[in-house]
């Protein structure tokens, strides 16, 4: 996991924020019983020779809504994987393997009694049901993610076989929301600061346009969570703005703040003098190299020497004083 998933992954992880991206994909409010709870998405796997590894969800919540409970994945990128319909179906297959372990060890400990159309073998009733897991990616990149989207689509072609076996490859599919297509009207009905960091991230090809939004939005950028900051430093072009940010806790939130506002401006004033100063240098510049052509107009310095003065050719010195006004010299 690089930099940009490791921000988007803490950044995502809020009540509010789930809540914003599920509204937009839905299209819809989510009902008054919504609720959700992280749970452990942390999944030890053994190799054939028997050494653990580990597979890890960004997100993974014990959710409930219209009186269903479920299991809601969340997962971030930022790039496009080329395997990425089979890591998530890899994570579902630990998910649902973990889901039953527990229901085997539970009817153990309960010391259930198995009826005929139960499973003995397996210790799982008939009436045993596994919570479904509901996954989501957020794809947060730059470039169009066309394919994969379907185990399928990692597939060799298959049209010379019957049909009747085609069917017989099963498939998966990666239900995908494109972060940074999100139109500027859907963003503006998200009721977490998830529509800051998007509308932000959504005009950072022009330094104008970002600087104008952020001051249009200055009661929240002037108090941005550093949350929020890590996703725009990790996703977008703008660092010279991050880079001068300084972090206060906040203790009714639970999380460092900083003004970017203060930051913006800070940018801007030092981008103002260093204007000023160039143009004094340019202005002495200026004013030396008029002094040398008229020197050298009323014959008092050789073109040479002053070409060497101005550390310039000769020609082009002659070519400058020339277009000043002045005759070209001898």
């Amino acid at each position: 996991m690089g930099e940009p998933n490791n921000a988007l992954k803490v950044y995502m992880n809020r009540p509010d924020r789930i809540k914003s991206v599920l509204e937009y994909y839905l299209g819809a409010r989510l009902p008054s019983d919504w609720k959700c709870e992280e749970t452990g998405g942390f999944v030890t796997v053994r190799n054939s020779k028997g050494k653990l590894s580990f597979r890890e969800r960004d997100f993974l919540g014990k959710a409930q809504a219209w009186g269903v409970r479920f299991l809601l994945g969340l997962e971030n990128q930022d790039s496009i994987n080329l395997t990425y319909p089979w890591r998530l179906m890899e994570l579902d297959y630990l998910t649902y393997g973990r889901e039953i372990e527990r229901i085997q060890e539970r009817n153990v400990y309960n010391e259930v009694k198995y009826g005929v159309e139960d499973d003995f073998k397996y210790r799982y009733r008939k009436d045993d049901c596994l919570r479904p897991v509901l996954n989501l990616t957020l794809y947060w990149g730059r470039k169009k993610w066309k394919k994969p989207q379907t185990l399928k689509d990692m597939m060799g072609s298959m049209e010379r076989l019957p049909k009747k076996l085609q069917r017989l490859a099963g498939d998966y599919r990666v239900h995908m929301v494109c972060m940074r297509e999100i139109p500027d009207e859907d963003i503006q009905k998200m009721d977490s600061d998830l529509r800051y960091v998007l509308g932000i991230m959504k005009r950072t090809a022009s330094p104008k346009q970002y600087r104008e939004y952020i001051w249009k939005n200055r009661a929240y950028f002037s108090k941005i969570p550093k949350s929020a900051v890590d996703v725009i430093d990790a996703c977008t072009n703008i660092k010279n703005i991050t880079e001068k940010l300084e972090y206060t806790f906040n203790a009714e939130s639970g999380e460092e703040e900083t003004n970017m506002c203060k930051a913006l401006d800070e940018i801007e004033r030092n981008a103002v003098k260093r204007g000023l100063k160039k143009g004094v240098k340019q202005g002495v510049k200026q004013g030396a190299l008029m002094m040398l052509f008229s020197l050298v107009n009323d014959g008092l310095l050789n073109v040479g020497e002053a070409a060497r003065r101005a550390k310039l050719s000769k020609d082009a010195f002659c070519t400058k004083m020339t277009k000043a006004g002045y005759k070209k010299p001898i």
